[in-house]
């Protein structure tokens, strides 16, 4: 709920997931990979960070995310176009589980 009582609606809160998922993997990484013995295991995020691309990458799938639903739905007026609103939500959703992942191994890792 928000303030007034208006309710978030199932396209904010996907576009919204999908935002707080990558910014929480991302900044989750950059703080489990200041401790020492974690590492990232993903050989395409490794390649993005050795070039300096991860960031405009992530920002990059934001926007493809949320831009191609958004308009979908705007241009064609089709109900049925929501369903594409699966992918950020899915996205997202993923984007956290790995957030929470990485927060898990930052809380149990053992200290050098």
């Amino acid at each position: 709920m928000l303030a007034g009582g208006r309710r978030i609606g199932l396209e904010v809160f996907s576009y919204l997931t999908l935002v707080m998922g990558t910014l929480g993997d991302h900044i989750s990484t950059v703080i489990a990979l200041t401790r020492p013995h974690i590492y990232e295991s993903n050989p395409y995020t490794v390649m993005l960070m050795e070039r300096g691309l991860w960031l405009p990458v992530d920002i990059f799938l934001i926007a493809l995310g949320i831009a191609i639903p958004y308009f979908l739905i705007r241009l064609t007026k089709r109900r049925f176009f929501r369903a594409l609103l699966a992918y950020p939500l899915l996205h997202g959703l993923m984007r956290l589980g790995a957030c929470f992942w990485n927060f898990s191994l930052i809380v149990y890792a053992k200290p050098s």
